[in-house]
Parts: structure tokens; C-alpha cells; sequence
């Protein structure tokens, strides 16, 4: 070893000293610059957050990181019951109990309070005008948040331009604020550069599948979408429509077509991010489904004064003032208020479904003992799996216990602003676990939803899916689970079968779709009446006084 590569403990205090002395300068004047000129140095700011406001900062100076804003690793997808494409609101629920639980530990992991990485990138200007001259520089700002506290990301944006996030655990977001111009075909989103002598030289691309389920092998079948900065203005493609309002891009493909991620994957994301703009913003929508948008119309109306823009059938350049790519997404069936946008919540949500279909009835009123009226109760029949076998046993005791009882099967339901009227209407909605169950959402508050549960095992991953949501919605929750010799199962094995002994197993051993097909696709419920009619008669008598 050479001499110069040997140091002594005093010449290593010495460099220390001395190293230290020298990052408080360059610390200071790094931090003199950036002050002075704080509105030319931003070029981009990728923002590792999932939307707070009146937060903390504390400076510390880090290099940059790699592999920045990669997505989560991806887990099992569910398993699409409707294979033909067919559309039933009361006869499929795509999310199996496994698949359930990784998500429902996605949205724990959210909880309680954190701390993230703000990562800013800008260029400082170093004596000259001429390129040569320019450095490159990085800070990371820690934020420290908690779920009372809530950023203003559009004050964000207007400073940075485009601010990007991509640590929320279901869905990828990015901001823009400015020029922003749209390739349709080409899935370009592209913000237009302001002249200014400090263009953006790195980090000015970012990649978002606009769908809420990130962490599923089906957003390999979304459109990617590339968020980009140009590097000059002149390199912008020039606008073909103009656009005073702005934008909010989103995916109808994945799971849409199936009633309960419907409403989970897009129309409460999208009520979330939209809501805010009263209706004067654009939907630009990728993987369009025409279906979805046909059936929902009322909703999205609401939503946005203006047409829809299907942004993979359009070859013109669409210029808007803002842009929003991406959905904030929270939990099934669910948002999470101190996450979104002003404060948003489940019962807001449901105001603005009484508001777009009409509803009357924002209350479910307990019913006086003496009157005559007969509380109603909505009984929502499946065909084929988890249908009831005892269906007219099912409608006797329900009527025998004194309820007005309606039915609906999956034809009932298809023509949504219809049934919503009769979901409103009523006191109770009962159903084995599906996504005609979904309908909640429409019940005035202080209704009771009754869940059937089939067996074997899948009580968490039902009860996750609109049991946890039922608080939110003021709605109240009830479940019964059946037993063995209730189901069909215990016709098909025997009783010291694995299915019932260890059904986790079955998923281990024959993976996935074998354990849908077992639990989910070949299961009937055969309801034990007189146990189930005691569980139906505490539902009676909370809501009689």
C-alpha cells in the first residue's frame, strides 16, 4: 500500500474537520440559490406520497435514489367468473378469499403514522447562461404525516409542475399542472416545457397502468400510459382541441363488467378524484368499455359535464390546463377520509348517489310496533353457484317472519337506476356472499345488509369485501355462516374430506383456481331455515321499537 493511502487517527480527524466545514458551505449556499430562485429551478418533482396537507419538512441532503417508482411486486390474480364477458350484478364476485386478504393487508399496511420521501430534482444555474455551466443537484425532504393531516397537492403541483405517486399500494398516480398535451394513440401525456433557460434533463418520464389494483397480474392487460416532460417547448406536438378545463385519465378494463369491482376499481376511485372539480373537468379513458360507460352514464354525468374521450380511438392532440393520471384508490368498496381529497368520504359518496339517481330515502327509520307497516326486505337470488337449493323455503320463513319481502335475480338488476329505487326502498338487503350485495351502497342509512356466508373457511375474506365497508355507509352488518351439512360440498366429499378439514390446502396443493372452483363455483347453499330464522329475527326486531 502506498504511503498516501495510509492515514493516521489525527490526519483522519483533520480530513473530517475539514470535510465537514466544507459540506456546510456548499450546504448553504445550495440552500442560497435554491431561495432565490425558487420558481426557475424546479424542473420536476416525483412525489413518493399519498396525499396529505400542513405537513413538517426537515431538510436532509441524500443522492438520488435508483429504481425509483417501480411498481409493487404483483400477487395472484382473481380468477374472472364471467369468462364470457357476460355482465351480472347478482351472480359474480371476482375476488377470491385469497386474493381478498393480500388485499385487505395492502390497505392495513397504510395505516397509523408514516413518513415518506419527498424526492425533488431541479438544476442550478452556476455563473452562465451557457449550457456547460449548468450542475445538477438533489435534495430529499422528509415528510412526517399522520391520518389527520392531509397535503394540498395541487399547491404542490403548481410549484413543480408534475409531481408523481408511486408508493400508494393500489393505484399509481401523477399531477401536472401547465401545458399539458395529450397523444392519444400514441399514450403520450405529455407536459409542454414554460421557456425558461433551466430545461429538465432527467427524470422527465414516468409509466402509470391507470387502474386501482397494482399489485394483480391483470394490470398487464391495462394501457401504460407515458407521463413525460418535454425537454423544449418547440418538441411539443402542436394542439388540434383545446381544453379549458382539466383532465382525469383513467382504465374501464381489468375487472369492469363485474358489479362489485365496478364500483370498486372505478366509480368510487373516480368519484374521489373528480369530485373536487364540480363537474368541469374531462374523462379521458383508456381501454374503453362501452358497456361500463353505457351503464353508468348517470353516475359519470355528474361527474363531468363534458363527453367522455376515448383516449385509444383518438388520433388528435388534446391540450388541457391540468391533468390528473390515475385514480386514488383506498379500500373495497370504501374511502378512507383523511386520505382524500377535501376530506371526501363514504357518506359523501352516498349523497351523491341519491343525488344522481333520485333516491328518497336518505334514512332508514325504525318502525313503530304498533303500525302496520312491514318492514321490506330485498332478498337478491343467484343462479347457479351459491344459489339458495331451498329458495321457497328461503321466501316463506322470511314472509312468515313479517317482512315485505322482494326478490331480484340477476335480470332485475341489470337496468341500475331502476333497482337503485328499489334498494333505497327498502329495509334490509340479504344475500349469499356476491356482488349483488354491492347494491349496499345504494341503501339509506341505518339499513341492515345480511351477508350468507358460504362454507368452508372464507369468513374473513367475505366479511372484508362488505362487512368492514358497512360502518362507513351507515349501514348496519349482519352475518351468518353456514355449516357443512348446509352446503352443497357435503354432497360432493366426504366429511373427513380436506376440503373441510384444512380448505387453505386445497389452494396450496391444487393452486388457485381449483380452490375457486371447489368453494366458489360448485358451492349451493342448502339454508338451515329454523337456525337461520334466529339469526333473521334479531334483524327484526333492531329495527322495530
Amino acid at each position: 500500500m502506498r504511503s498516501s493511502d495510509s492515514f493516521s487517527h489525527q490526519n483522519s480527524w483533520r480530513l473530517s474537520l475539514t470535510a465537514l466545514c466544507g459540506c456546510l458551505v456548499i450546504m448553504t449556499a445550495t440552500l442560497t440559490c435554491l431561495m432565490d430562485s425558487t420558481s426557475n429551478t424546479i424542473a420536476s418533482l416525483s412525489l413518493q406520497l399519498s396525499g396529505y396537507r400542513n405537513v413538517s419538512l426537515r431538510m436532509v441532503e441524500e443522492p438520488n435514489t435508483e429504481g425509483q417508482g417501480e411498481a409493487a411486486p404483483k400477487l395472484p390474480q382473481a380468477l374472472k367468473e364471467n369468462q364470457g364477458g357476460k355482465e351480472s350484478s347478482a351472480d359474480a364476485v371476482l375476488t377470491l378469499p385469497s386474493s381478498t386478504m393480500e388485499e385487505k393487508k395492502l390497505d392495513e399496511s397504510t395505516t397509523g403514522n408514516q413518513t415518506v420521501p419527498l424526492q425533488q430534482q431541479y438544476e442550478e444555474k452556476q455563473g452562465s447562461s451557457d449550457d456547460s455551466s449548468k450542475g445538477e443537484a438533489y435534495r430529499t425532504y422528509w415528510i412526517t404525516f399522520d391520518r389527520e393531516t392531509f397535503i394540498d397537492l395541487w399547491s404542490l403541483v403548481k410549484e413543480s409542475r408534475v409531481v408523481c405517486d408511486f408508493t400508494a399500494p393500489r393505484s399509481d398516480t401523477c399531477w401536472m399542472d401547465g401545458d399539458v398535451r395529450v397523444l392519444g394513440k400514441s399514450s403520450l401525456v405529455m407536459l409542454a416545457s414554460p421557456p425558461t433557460d433551466r430545461a429538465p434533463t432527467h427524470n422527465t418520464t414516468w409509466k402509470i397502468r391507470p387502474y386501482p389494483r397494482k399489485w394483480e397480474t391483470t394490470m398487464e392487460l391495462i394501457k401504460e400510459l407515458t407521463v413525460t416532460v418535454a425537454a423544449e417547448p418547440e418538441q411539443a406536438p402542436r394542439c388540434m382541441v383545446n381544453h379549458s378545463v382539466p383532465a382525469v385519465f383513467f382504465s374501464t378494463g381489468g375487472f369492469v363488467g363485474n358489479y362489485f369491482h365496478d364500483f370498486t376499481d372505478v366509480i368510487i376511485p373516480l368519484f374521489m378524484t373528480s369530485r373536487r372539480f364540480n363537474g368541469e373537468v374531462r374523462l379521458v379513458v383508456t381501454d374503453f368499455n362501452h358497456q361500463f360507460m353505457d351503464k353508468y352514464q348517470q353516475i359519470l354525468k355528474q361527474l363531468s359535464h363534458y363527453p367522455a374521450i376515448d383516449l385509444d380511438a383518438d388520433d388528435r392532440v388534446h391540450c388541457f390546463p391540468h391533468a390528473h393520471v390515475g385514480l386514488f384508490s383506498h379500500r373495497a368498496l370504501g374511502i378512507d377520509s383523511s386520505k382524500s381529497p377535501d376530506g371526501i368520504s363514504m357518506s359523501d359518496f352516498r349523497s351523491f348517489l341519491r343525488k344522481s339517481f333520485s333516491l328518497r330515502r336518505a334514512y332508514s327509520k325504525e318502525i313503530d310496533l304498533r303500525s302496520r307497516r312491514k318492514p321490506r326486505l330485498l332478498l337478491i337470488l343467484r343462479k347457479g353457484s351459491r344459489s339458495f337449493v331451498n329458495e321457497r323455503e328461503v321466501m316463506r320463513m322470511v314472509k312468515g317472519l313479517g317482512f315485505k319481502l322482494i326478490t331480484a335475480g340477476p335480470e332485475e338488476t341489470k337496468n341500475i337506476s331502476r333497482f337503485a329505487q328499489v334498494v333505497n326502498s327498502v329495509d334490509v338487503l340479504m344475500g349469499i356472499h356476491g356482488s349483488g350485495l354491492t347494491n349496499m351502497v345504494f341503501l339509506p342509512s341505518n339499513a341492515t345488509v345480511v351477508q350468507i356466508i358460504p362454507c368452508c373457511g372464507l369468513a374473513d375474506g367475505c366479511r372484508y369485501i362488505f362487512g368492514e365497508p358497512a360502518p362507513d355507509m351507515g349501514v348496519r352488518y349482519v352475518e351468518y355462516e353456514i355449516g357443512v351439512e348446509e352446503s352443497s360440498l357435503a354432497e360432493q366429499y366426504p366429511r373427513d374430506h380436506e376440503v373441510f378439514r384444512d380448505p387453505i390446502s386445497i389452494q396450496k396443493q391444487q393452486g388457485f383456481n381449483e380452490f375457486w372452483n371447489i368453494f366458489l363455483n360448485k358451492q349451493k347453499v342448502k339454508l338451515d331455515v329454523p337456525r337461520f330464522r334466529s339469526t333473521l329475527s334479531q334483524v327484526l326486531q333492531s329495527i322495530k321499537y
